[in-house]
């Protein structure tokens, strides 16, 4: 009766028990012992499993200890290890404070920093700081373990590195642990040297990976150096693991992973390395914007590569999946953006080299270069003056000048004909009067021939589109580097209207045109306009220019040449050419000018050189003709 009690007044796992006990015709009164019995048996399973769990636990805090080469103490009830949140009082100092780990909870106190908490908080607070290690640590681990070489083809089938094949490990000298759990893959410098070693689990489908370094030693995991691929590295992809890093190799792509995101690592292999390009693979996730930030400041390009969070990872692609996702890249700056950093090497060229990047310089408007600088490419240049001043015949002499210094030139005349165009410029080349005789005119003329110099046969007014495209063609045919443009007037008036907005909108046309070709090309192209009109007597100014203010304020360089009227009727008009803007080098100033009829020239070589002829042949005649010098002297005193 008390037994049947036992049996059906017991736990529900007794009455469970009793019951399946009377499905198999047990008696009835053996139910109670059986049920007694079994009660005691589960208390017993209990305290084993707590022994168990206790162990397990045990073995767990020095898998967790051991696999990131911490060193520890063992006592009968805890572990004994420093302390990771004690401040050292000095860099020298290699004892630290010691924490103490329970080893059947891992539960952990610090009496030296009163710090405690569960283990699962003291796992996280060990791994925040992973360059902890002294050399020797390093290389004593990677002793232990053995090199992939001296082990079985089978160890990585069921790991994240069953595709790496045992070649590629060779080159990156992995080893692995005397127990096969885990891979060993030594980090080095750009001098060779190791300085750390990333731990991958070869028990686990998943990557699981303990990175450790030398203190003060972070690096990227990456292939290691060697003299022959080091200088013609020019591209890296950054990627999540060091088992990416191993699939890219096995494919012949050069790839890096980071320490735990650290970007000051990979700040300095690019700058140890000299990479131009760096792309991304984050695997669909959106990349730390400190490693964006710190990839745009070092100057190099820098895209992501496109894939989806779902996507498979890297290490599990094949080697055509890898090439697919490698030429889907999206920049991280667009090609309007750019950073100081990736244009200061160009800076500092054009401070280094300024005899190149003022231009050529000016033989006979020497002056010019005292404030212009020089003529450089990719500039717009107008040129405005009085009708009548000489605008063209300046601009013939000017063109010609940069011409023989071997400026490829093309000449679009559309006020004066290519051919009284020529007969100028050819008269300026020889510096006197054009030879009626035809063996001396085509000796010149074969002379002149040698120029690289290209007309446009353009005459009257044209349309801006098909100038600027008969410019383009000159430019990627004869490479033609400075072009002229007479008049800008020309250009205008084509439209059906004819009103004068229309006109003033189609010269802004026409400027944003030219301007925009001058960027594009690195052609230099200067642009004779007719100026508005002012009261006889009045200088021109920046103002003066015909149409809106677009013209000049589209322009790099700004010339006006100013007839100055004469003071008395003793003296005659002067001209000047005046730079009112100077975009490059910002000084403005005159230049004086003088017509010479015999050359048609304002820039007065040719003057200077009959006076130096003369000035030869009267101190050659003056030793031996004592007339001259009696008639010199006579005229010297007014007789």
């Amino acid at each position: 009766m008390g037994s049947g009690g036992a049996g059906g007044g017991g736990s529900g796992r007794c009455l469970h028990i009793g019951n399946v006990f009377k499905q198999r015709d047990i008696p009835e009164y053996l139910l109670g012992y059986i049920s007694q019995v079994t009660a005691e048996s589960d208390l017993l399973g209990d305290e084993l499993e707590e022994e168990e769990e206790e162990k397990d636990m045990e073995d767990d805090i020095v898998d967790f200890l051991n696999t990131r080469i911490l060193t520890f103490e063992e006592t009968d009830t805890s572990f004994v290890l420093p302390c990771p949140t004690c401040p050292r009082k000095n860099e020298e100092e290699t004892k630290l404070n010691e924490i103490f780990v329970d080893k059947n909870s891992g539960y952990f106190v610090c009496p030296w920093c009163c710090r405690d908490g569960t283990w699962e908080e003291l796992m996280a607070l060990l791994d925040t700081r992973e360059d902890s290690l002294t050399a020797n640590q390093l290389i004593a681990y990677l002793d232990s373990a053995l090199p992939v070489a001296e082990v079985a083809d089978d160890w990585l089938n069921e790991s994240p590195l069953k595709n790496i094949s045992r070649v590629t490990l060779e080159k990156f000298a992995a080893r692995v642990t005397a127990d096969r759990s885990r891979l060993l893959l030594p980090v080095t410098d750009h001098l060779g040297d190791t300085v750390g070693v990333e731990s991958v689990s070869l028990l686990h489908h998943l990557p699981q990976i303990i990175r450790r370094f030398v203190t003060g030693q972070s690096r990227v995991f990456s292939p290691p150096t060697t003299t022959t691929t080091t200088s013609r590295r020019e591209r890296v992809v950054v990627v999540p693991t060091c088992c990416d890093v191993l699939t890219l190799a096995e494919c012949g792509v050069y790839a890096v992973s980071l320490p735990s995101e650290d970007v000051s690592t990979l700040e300095r292999h690019i700058a140890t390395y000299d990479l131009t390009e760096v792309l991304v693979w984050c695997r669909g996730l959106p990349p730390p914007r400190p490693l964006l930030l710190a990839l745009i400041q070092t100057g190099v390009a820098c895209s992501l590569v496109q894939s989806a969070e779902n996507d498979t990872p890297v290490y599990l692609k094949s080697g055509t999946e890898i090439k697919i996702a490698l030429n889907k890249t999206i920049p991280v700056l667009s090609s309007a953006t750019t950073t100081f950093s990736q244009i200061k090497d160009k800076v500092y060229y054009r401070l280094t080299h300024k005899e190149e990047t003022c231009g050529v310089q000016w033989r006979r408007f020497a002056g010019l270069n005292d404030i212009l600088l020089g003529h450089r490419p990719g500039e717009l240049t107008v040129l405005t003056g009085p009708t009548g001043c000489g605008k063209t015949t300046l601009m013939a002499e000017y063109s010609l000048d940069l011409c023989c210094q071997g400026v490829p030139t093309l000449w679009g005349s559309f006020e004066v004909s290519v051919v009284r165009l020529c007969e100028v410029m050819l008269q300026q080349y020889s510096g006197s009067p054009l030879p009626q005789d035809l063996h001396q005119f085509n000796t010149l003329a074969s002379q002149f021939s040698t120029l690289p110099l290209h007309f446009l046969t353009y005459h009257g007014q044209h349309d801006v589109k098909a100038v600027v495209k008969a410019m383009r063609e000159a430019v990627q045919v004869w490479g033609v580097q400075h072009i002229i443009i007479d008049n800008l007037q020309f250009m205008l008036g084509t439209g059906k209207s004819g009103s004068s907005a229309e006109r003033w909108w189609e010269q802004d046309l026409a400027v944003s045109s030219l301007r925009r070709f001058a960027t594009q090309t690195g052609c230099h192209v200067t642009v004779i306009a007719h100026p508005k009109k002012v009261p006889e007597g009045q200088l021109l100014g920046i103002d003066s220019v015909f149409g809106s203010a677009k013209v000049t304020q589209e322009a790099d360089n700004v010339m006006i040449l100013q007839v100055k009227a004469a003071t008395s009727s003793l003296t005659s008009s002067r001209k000047v050419l005046q730079v009112v803007k100077n975009r490059y080098g910002g000084q403005l100033g005159d230049l004086p000018l003088r017509f010479h009829k015999d050359s048609l020239t304002l820039s007065s070589c040719f003057r200077q050189k009959v006076r130096e002829r003369s000035q030869k042949g009267e101190r050659e005649g003056s030793g031996g003709s004592l007339k001259k010098i009696n008639i010199k002297g006579l005229s010297r005193l007014g007789l």
